[in-house]
């Protein structure tokens, strides 16, 4: 294994490492250029999320399969409906799993975040995924419910001086409700494996566990978590030394763009790497495109595919406790070294990547983890990570590294931008290019966060710099009235 890392090692090293982003030619115009062809509009900084596609044709043909048919069955972003399938098949597929890195074997799991606006579908792509495991965990209670009928009878029974029969434990794996001590707890049951899925995760972040107080603890207990580290947890009235062991856990939040502040933006928990084991996107909204469609007989058989290969792969999971090992391949080694080069080229002092260590310095590994969550969920027995399934792992991770960055820059944003980013939706959807208005229209029909004097006052000023809006000069006529302060929407608008 050494050597021939070793060996890989030097063959793509000889290559010239190329930086993974490159960076785009500055044109600049004269004075006089500027002043006869005034520059256009620029959009508000980060106040929503880039124009950029989650790349579907990236995951292996069961999961793109799924992921395609729950966008369509949705009407939700593809970024929405593949973090849900990638989050189940970790599950699934990846929990009783370790693969090769290019350092040790890491768990084949891994941790996603969903950021999107109530109304993106986020619950909705979430419960076609989960039907399979719901289905299962229905199916275990029921099981458990007759086991314990059997055991209280069997234990009225039992004489005297007879030892007692061993009370069933119902196999338990999942948390919804994402709290420290209830993922401790579901550890107990001694599935070997856990599952922490909510699509409410503001309960999280802003609950006991993220606390003032807890959220160092919590933090690095979540971190340790995917690292597969194990605790010792001694408890006072409790038997032991507290001792809990190596946890492969499967991590899905979703929350909306209004905690990024608590999040991308807190120095605490991006110094202390939990968010930079996330993988997390923000989609772009398609609300506003969503007609009506039914959906369709396809659609329906393909979700049901992903349900049914679910529910088998989770029922495997938890009958055959035998710990997997997935190599790579030596295609797969070598692409995950040069992405792993081209990556650190960024990472250096001014480099792209360079203000998102964190994340960026753990990106290869990343790929590994998606890598063999995807090649298990094609086939449980595979012991090979191939060369494609790596190289789109790769890619993968590309789209994460930029959303990552984006979310650190956008969680700096005031609320002051987000809203200002509203009202140009509101403007443009109201009027057409060129149009003049006055600030009434606004604050008897504009979005809810602009209708006070003095906010809008201040939005109207951030559309001015960004030169999405033009002051008219006093005394400007709108609406068969003459007007103190006018605007005009952008002709470009």
């Amino acid at each position: 294994m050494i050597a021939r890392l070793n060996s890989l090692i030097s063959r793509v090293n000889s290559k010239t490492p190329k930086p993974a982003y490159s960076k785009p030619s500055r044109k600049t115009n004269s004075p006089q250029q500027d002043k006869e062809h005034p520059p256009p509009h620029t959009p508000l900084p980060h106040a929503e999320p880039p124009k950029t596609d989650y790349p579907l044709d990236c995951l292996t043909p069961k999961l793109r399969s799924a992921a395609e048919a729950i966008m369509r069955m949705t009407q939700g972003p593809a970024a929405i409906a593949a973090q849900s399938v990638l989050s189940i098949a970790s599950l699934v597929a990846g929990s009783r799993a370790k693969v090769e890195t290019l350092g040790s074997h890491a768990n084949a799991t891994n941790a996603f975040i969903t950021i999107a606006l109530s109304g993106e579908r986020k619950s909705a792509a979430d419960k076609i995924a989960k039907a399979g495991i719901n289905r299962a965990i229905e199916r275990l209670r029921k099981e458990h419910d007759s086991a314990m009928a059997r055991y209280k009878s069997e234990l009225a029974s039992t004489a005297r001086g007879e030892d007692k029969p061993a009370a069933p434990v119902c196999p338990s794996f999942l948390v919804t409700e994402p709290t420290v001590e209830g993922a401790f707890q579901t550890i107990a049951s001694g599935c070997g494996f856990l599952g922490w899925f909510t699509d409410e995760a503001a309960s999280f972040w802003g609950g006991h566990s993220m606390s003032k107080d807890q959220r160092a603890k919590t933090s690095g207990i979540v971190s340790k978590f995917w690292d597969g580290d194990y605790f010792f947890r001694p408890r006072a009235g409790k038997e032991g030394d507290g001792y809990v062991p190596p946890t492969a856990t499967t991590i899905n939040l979703m929350f909306q763009p209004k905690l990024l502040p608590d999040t991308y933006g807190d120095d605490f928990l991006i110094g202390q790497g939990l968010l930079a084991r996330m993988l997390a996107c923000w989609p772009e909204s398609k609300m506003g495109t969503r007609k009506y469609k039914r959906k369709t007989e396809e659609d329906k058989a393909a979700a049901k595919r992903f349900q049914d290969d679910s529910e088998a792969a989770l029922m495997d999971t938890l009958e055959d406790k035998t710990e997997k090992y997935l190599s790579l391949s030596e295609d797969a080694l070598e692409i995950c070294i040069e992405f792993h080069n081209n990556v650190e080229y960024t990472l250096g002092p001014g480099g792209w990547a360079a203000d998102i260590s964190g994340f960026a310095s753990k990106s290869a590994e990343h790929a590994c983890r998606l890598a063999a969550i995807m090649t298990l969920f094609e086939g449980r027995d595979a012991k090979t990570v191939s060369g494609d399934v790596m190289k789109a792992a790769c890619d993968l991770v590309k789209y994460y590294l930029k959303q990552y960055k984006f979310l650190c820059i956008a969680a700096t944003n005031d609320t002051e931008v987000a809203q200002a980013q509203t009202l140009l939706d509101w403007l443009r959807k109201n009027l057409q290019p060129g149009d003049a208005f006055a600030t009434d229209r606004i604050l008897q029909y504009g979005p809810i966060g602009a209708r006070r004097a003095k906010v809008l006052t201040r939005l109207l000023e951030i559309l001015m710099q960004n030169r999405w809006i033009h002051e008219l000069p006093e005394g400007t006529e709108v609406d068969g009235k003459k007007r103190r302060k006018a605007y005009s929407l952008s002709p470009q608008a």
